[in-house]
């Protein structure tokens, strides 16, 4: 692509300060997500899970059926296993943000490999997480960094808040 005659690269990145319990701050690189980023997650398996189902009731506890004598069904958005598989995917996507900026910074190195074609991205999504706990990252630098990514990839705008759900 070329804008006004000039190629355009698309290397877009920023150096921001991450500030540390200790008082002390990291520079970091950050870099914006990948137009494909979303659809990428969804060929890797990271879908957002959708509740379960439940028969409906009445006040007396039997079944509701519909015209036709079939069971009416509902989402059980309250769903303790529902709630966890959400919290859990949310998790995996910020780890995969925080990897995905990261890839160019070379001050970074993860221990964790990147699966090699048709592995298991979720599994690796949790060993990055449990890589960056170990190295000190708390659930505000998770989401401050989110933030930050977020901004840089102009996700933070008005007219993208919708969207900005499918990836957070």
């Amino acid at each position: 692509m070329k804008y006004c005659g000039k190629s355009v690269s698309g290397d877009y990145s920023r150096v921001v300060s991450m500030g540390r319990p200790d008082g002390s701050s990291w520079e970091v690189c950050v870099r914006p997500l990948r137009l494909s980023f979303h659809r990428t997650l969804r060929e890797r398996g990271m879908m957002l899970p959708q509740p379960p189902t439940r028969v409906s009731r009445d006040s007396q506890g039997r079944v509701i059926r519909d015209a036709d004598g079939v069971a009416v069904l509902q989402r059980d958005e309250g769903d303790a296993g529902y709630l966890t598989a959400v919290e859990k995917y949310h998790q995996r996507v910020a780890t995969l943000i925080v990897w995905e900026s990261l890839r160019g910074d070379s001050r970074f190195e993860f221990e964790v490999q990147e699966p090699v074609e048709g592995g298991d991205w979720g599994a690796f999504a949790d060993a990055l997480y449990v890589e960056l706990e170990e190295a000190g990252w708390t659930a505000g630098d998770l989401i401050w960094f989110c933030e930050q990514v977020a901004e840089l990839s102009q996700l933070s705008a008005g007219h993208v808040r919708e969207a900005r759900g499918d990836f957070f």
